[in-house]
């Protein structure tokens, strides 16, 4: 069988899913290929790395290959991507799943083969084009923006290939509708929760913030919240705005780069609240907080809505502003937590979970392709 994932610059919450199909839903499946456009290889777990037989010839020039942390400049092919995926040879495959969040959903194996889309969304650059205007600056956005049209039209066309979709939340199960006119089966992405479990909380209160420092998750909000609060906040992340914000965090706002997995289990458990105010597709950091016994402040719309049940799970603010979020946190610390709660919500989207559900999807899947 054959996995194909639009690219590997890290081990995040996409790649995490392909490690899951890997070592465990397929575990027993003999040969698992995973074709892709790009891989940072030294940045993945050894055992999805050298599952990684195929990527693209022009990725891997130099130049414009990534090396390590890196971001390179290989996303400025984008244009160039649907059409490799859709050149990818897969014909002696007895099962294709894309892992899709851009162009993998484009893909085309024989009609005889079955094939399954797990989508983390439709891709943002054509169909959200409001979430990615941070990103869209200079000429690799003006490029972006001049092609977005015809982004869509061939995104639409791959969109009839899949024999199903998965969603992995009802935010983009609902986004699947609405772009592909296809239904889909949410399918949680599975979070590592059994390495994170409550700790002493401070007596003062203290939050934290752990994300990608990107515009559309929001970091210059949160630090503006904070700025006239007499809490403490921790934020984990890396990032193209993470010098523009270290040049003008407050002095009770403390900004770290990458940590170690172990340390970071400790910023969760010893948190007071954990906040997340960006549209996410899902929320993989919302459930390692819970896991740790921390409630969550996040926003009434997107993936957050799937993890955290206002009042029984954290807050929910109704507008991602800075008036917002001061008055989650106002709200969050006027309540009482109960941690065992908060774990046993996270475990409703264990690895175990994911694996169970997306079998059983697969199942159907091969089934329905050989009727």
């Amino acid at each position: 069988m054959c996995i194909v994932h639009d690219w590997f610059q890290g081990f995040h919450g996409s790649e995490r899913v392909v490690h899951r199909l890997i070592t465990e839903v397929f575990s027993d499946a003999g040969t698992v290929d995973v074709l892709t456009f790009h891989a940072a290889h030294d940045l993945l777990p050894p055992e999805l790395a050298r599952r990684i037989v195929g990527e693209s010839r022009l990725a891997a020039l130099p130049g414009i290959r990534q090396v390590g942390h890196d971001r390179g400049r290989w996303r400025y092919l984008l244009p160039y991507m649907p059409r490799y995926f859709r050149s990818l040879d897969l014909g002696s495959y007895d099962l294709v799943v894309a892992s899709s969040h851009a162009c993998a959903l484009h893909a085309n194996p024989p009609p005889r083969v079955p094939y399954l889309c797990y989508c983390h969304t439709p891709m943002r650059y054509a169909w959200l084009s409001q979430t990615e205007r941070g990103r869209r600056s200079g000429a690799g956005g003006a490029g972006l923006r001049f092609a977005s049209g015809w982004l869509r039209r061939v995104d639409s066309r791959a969109a009839s290939r899949p024999d199903r979709f998965a969603a992995n939340s009802t935010a983009v199960r609902d986004r699947i509708a609405r772009f592909y006119d296809r239904d889909a089966e949410v399918v949680h992405p599975p979070v590592a929760v059994d390495d994170l479990a409550p700790g002493e909380k401070p007596q003062q209160p203290s939050f934290l913030w752990v994300n990608r420092l990107v515009p559309y998750k929001r970091p210059e909000l949160v630090v503006q919240a904070f700025r006239d609060l007499p809490y403490q906040l921790t934020m984990v992340g890396l990032g193209p705005l993470q010098d523009r914000l270290r040049a003008t965090l407050p002095p009770n706002v403390e900004l770290l780069g990458w940590i170690p997995r172990r340390r970071l289990a400790e910023l969760y458990a010893q948190a007071t609240g954990f906040i997340h105010v960006g549209e996410e597709d899902f929320g993989l950091a919302t459930v390692e907080a819970l896991a740790s016994g921390t409630p969550v402040i996040a926003p009434r719309f997107g993936g957050a809505l799937d993890i955290v049940r206002d009042g029984v799970d954290g807050v929910l603010i109704e507008s991602a502003t800075v008036a917002g979020v001061q008055a989650g946190i106002r709200r969050l610390l006027a309540a009482e937590w109960d941690p065992e709660r908060l774990v046993t919500r996270a475990a409703d989207f264990s690895p175990a979970v994911f694996s169970a559900k997306i079998r059983h999807l697969l199942e159907q899947t091969m089934a329905g392709a050989g009727a």
